[in-house]
């Protein structure tokens, strides 16, 4: 597997969000048939998008009916138009074991494409899972069991493949303690308990669509926000260190750095 950069490059978080219900075996979805319906079951449901990863969504479950149906909670991202997508990001603030499954439509009602089922169990960082790319305008997150907690921040998005040989990447975790000063030049130093690690990444061709794609991290993310970096063996939750400069080499065609630093 290539290294890649998952980040919001759909516009989940300017998605319009909605929480309701996903019903099986009722007259219009029967069994193995999941139906959004419009319901107020969720709270606290825009922190999905808030880019906080503080502070998690409640009151999110899944139950039987009066009469056996399944009732997933589910929350339903609107993009406005159709978006091609290959994963889903979850941040959660503690681990989880109850499962999660991701479906999308064309409407905002109604039956769903059934996409992903989430059963693995989900860690105190961001979770990527991904599966085949599909197109659609409205997504959906749904619990399929139990009381579903933790979860801060969600993103849809296509994961970037960063095109790198084995000599483009130098990993350094730098001190933990670091010095600065006043504005009436008194300098005191200050230590950081956690190490974290920084990334140099040297991309030495990349395409006009990959300067695109690096262009739009840097102005939707800049040095604020996190994102996930794979390094073919891990997950890793990050921030941007240092603004791109592309050099261009030849027509359409360029090279640039990407500096990451690990988030706590």
């Amino acid at each position: 597997m290539a290294h890649k950069l998952y980040f919001d490059n759909v516009g989940t978080s300017s998605a319009t969000l909605n929480d309701g219900i996903l019903i099986e075996g009722i007259d219009e979805a029967p069994n193995g048939v999941m139906s959004f319906a419009d319901a107020a079951t969720l709270t606290n449901e825009s922190r999905a998008t808030d880019r906080d990863t503080i502070n998690a969504i409640t009151s999110w479950g899944s139950a039987n009916g009066d009469n056996g149906e399944k009732r997933n909670d589910a929350l339903q991202f609107d993009f406005g138009a159709s978006k091609a997508i290959d994963f889903v990001a979850l941040f959660f603030n503690a681990a989880e074991t109850d499962s999660i499954r991701v479906s999308h439509d064309d409407a905002a009602t109604g039956a769903v494409t059934l996409l992903s089922n989430l059963t693995a169990d989900f860690t105190t960082k961001y979770n990527i899972r991904s599966f085949t790319q599909a197109s659609n305008r409205y997504w959906y997150v749904e619990a399929t069991s139990g009381t579903l907690a933790g979860v801060t921040e969600i993103f849809f998005g296509t994961a970037l493949d960063l095109p790198i040989d084995g000599n483009s990447i130098t990993t350094q975790v730098p001190f933990s303690s670091f010095k600065s000063s006043t504005y009436n030049n008194t300098e005191f130093t200050n230590k950081i308990d956690t190490e974290l690690r920084e990334w140099t990444i040297s991309l030495p061709i990349i395409t006009e669509a990959n300067k695109t794609s690096l262009e739009l991290l840097q102005s939707n993310y800049s040095n604020l926000y996190t994102f996930v970096y794979y390094d073919e063996s891990a997950y890793h939750t990050v921030r941007l260190a240092k603004p791109f400069s592309f050099n261009q080499i030849a027509t359409n065609t360029y090279s640039t750095t990407i500096t990451l630093k690990e988030s706590p």
